[in-house]
């Protein structure tokens, strides 16, 4: 999974970078919301780890362009403002959740799991390749071929939920080692290699199609 930790505190946001990194999270860091914003346009992010107080633009004017941009980003607030008002001011701007300062790191990564169970397309709980009669449903974690359920390990159905949740685009073996909860620090480009033939032989050898020098991709 990759985060994006925004926070104008070096030496929080150190400490928050060294413990999450050790939870096997790959994170990006801002420690201003114009740097936040660049980093958030350039890449792509599981979870964005928002800070109030920042210069240049505060972590609310950061959330409502996020929010314009993209309706299903996953977004904590984190910060020292704990008034109901700033609480209500940030949940009605769109956060997932908002954890006031000072906090245990524990309750920090308790909430950041459960806001990262969420599925990534939440108008929808089912997600359909028509083409090869292929039904995965995301609250249940099951996948379905020709109405029979087909049972996959959990990083085969890790890796092939984020496929499905980003069809008709191309994925890297990189970006789903960094966006799969279930992987870890010593997986590799070939553990994901080793994954997709597994989930080829249950669901068909054309499901996933590989690009060379490209990545992954199924389609509709």
């Amino acid at each position: 999974m990759r985060l994006l930790l925004c926070e104008d505190e070096e030496d929080i946001l150190y400490a928050l970078a060294k413990g999450l990194k050790k939870l096997n999270y790959y994170t990006d860091t801002a420690t201003d919301g114009e740097e936040a914003l660049h980093l958030y346009y350039e890449n792509t992010y599981d979870l964005i780890v928002l800070d109030v107080n920042m210069p240049k633009l505060d972590g609310f004017e950061v959330l409502k362009l996020i929010r314009e941009d993209n309706p299903n980003q996953r977004v904590l607030i984190l910060s020292a403002r704990s008034s109901l008002d700033d609480k209500v001011k940030g949940l009605n701007l769109g956060a997932n959740d908002y954890l006031t300062k000072p906090f245990h790191f524990a309750e920090l990564e308790a909430r950041i799991r459960a806001i990262l169970r969420t599925p990534y397309m939440q108008n929808s709980d089912v997600i359909r390749l028509t083409s090869f009669d292929i039904a995965l449903y995301i609250q249940k974690k099951q996948v379905f071929k020709s109405n029979e359920m087909i049972p996959l390990t959990p990083k085969e159905y890790s890796i092939f939920e984020y496929l499905c949740c980003h069809k008709n685009t191309f994925v890297s073996s990189s970006e789903l080692l960094e966006h799969n909860v279930d992987m870890n620090a010593n997986d590799t480009s070939q553990v994901i290699k080793v994954h997709i033939a597994s989930i080829r032989k249950k669901l068909g050898s054309d499901v996933i199609k590989t690009h060379r020098g490209m990545g992954y991709s199924v389609t509709d």
